[in-house]
């Protein structure tokens, strides 16, 4: 970085996203990241206004996989025993109070560390964390906002009345397809279906509710309630089911990284069921393979583009891209602040974390020149 300018990473000191950044850092010729961990900030353990200085560029990384930042940012969202949970595997946790804790928690170090640059700001990596929040800011780019509802009741009683009759249920704020619902109802038979990453365990203390990295398929209705009962106490929004495009004998959607404003890494992501997240066992693919045309291209570009302007303060953000099967425009499913995790992708010879780091650098230069 320039003269006198620190690289700052907030993070989880033993991830491997700190990892790779290091030693991207590293390639850059860089001089390694000063990491402060999550936990020294919710256990209070110094202020960042006393570590950090004008002139210092500061990422901040996923809290993800620490379970004990996991319990501090309960708690800072209203759980009272959170300190007292037990660390299930896969077990999903009160994601409404998550939220508030993790927005809290972006709120006090905006607010604590004064005068620095940001890879992505606080602001808007909480505002990208809210699917609903980025449909009302993208609303041209994203899928029609659906009514929100309350319960399952609710929403069956909508779905029977609809033409269509495919959804995606999702949680508000969540990541990695965790407690996501593709549902399907047959209005000739009013039989219902549903395909999900959410596993119930029933207990004696009542339902439990897990991520699976296997997709479940779901056909009794109690259970499909237990669910959607589930995702709509904790916040959820409802999408329709559109049609993916197709390559070969799978659909895919594009994960995209826009840095700057402009598209730099893509990978096409294909899948024989409704989701295609990559850590449930579905293929990578070279966007090459897939033979878009120029214009789809340039429509995708100016989709990263327009989305990337609506972050202004943010350097990067991983999009999710689905291109339907009708040749209707591109459409943002989501805006993933930590969306950067692609290891092994290139793009110019450069990784994803290489590419943020010159592109600071150029930033950088131009700002002081």
């Amino acid at each position: 970085m320039q003269e006198n300018s620190r690289v700052v990473l907030i993070g989880n000191p033993e991830n491997r996203r700190v990892h790779f950044f290091q030693e991207a850092l590293q390639q850059a010729g860089q001089d390694a990241a000063l990491v402060i961990p999550y936990l020294s900030i919710l256990n209070s353990e110094y202020q960042l206004g006393d570590v950090l200085v004008e002139g210092d560029t500061v990422r901040v990384e996923s809290p993800g996989e620490n379970f004990a930042v996991e319990k501090k940012i309960l708690a800072l969202g209203g759980l009272e025993n959170a300190l007292e949970l037990e660390d299930e595997r896969g077990r999903i946790y009160y994601p409404r109070l998550w939220f508030h804790g993790f927005s809290r928690l972006m709120a006090s170090i905006s607010q604590q560390a004064g005068n620095v640059s940001w890879f992505n700001h606080p602001d808007d990596i909480v505002s990208m964390f809210n699917k609903p929040l980025c449909k009302q800011i993208l609303p041209a780019l994203t899928l029609p906002r659906l009514p929100v509802f309350s319960s399952y009741d609710e929403f069956f009683s909508f779905a029977k009345k609809q033409n269509y009759s495919r959804f995606f249920i999702k949680l508000n704020s969540s990541s990695s397809a965790s407690g996501i619902v593709a549902y399907e109802y047959n209005k000739r038979n009013g039989k219902e279906q549903a395909y999900s990453t959410v596993e119930i365990v029933h207990g004696i203390d009542g339902d439990r509710f897990y991520n699976s990295l296997k997709i479940k398929k779901y056909t009794a209705r109690e259970e499909i309630r237990n669910i959607l009962n589930f995702l709509f106490t904790q916040g959820a929004m409802v999408e329709t089911w559109i049609p993916k495009a197709k390559h070969e004998d799978s659909s895919y959607d594009l994960r995209v990284l826009g840095i700057a404003g402009q598209r730099r890494h893509a990978i096409a992501r294909l899948s024989r069921g409704p989701m295609t997240n990559l850590h449930l066992g579905n293929q990578r693919c070279a966007v090459d393979e897939l033979e878009l045309s120029s214009s789809t291209w340039q429509e995708i570009d100016s989709l990263v583009e327009k989305t990337m302007q609506a972050f202004p303060r943010s350097l990067y953000a991983g999009l999710d891209i689905l291109l339907p099967r009708n040749d209707k425009l591109p459409v943002l499913l989501e805006a993933n602040a930590f969306g950067d995790l692609l290891p092994n992708l290139l793009h110019n010879g450069e990784n994803t974390y290489l590419a943020e780091i010159n592109a600071v650098l150029k930033r950088q230069r131009l700002t002081h020149a």
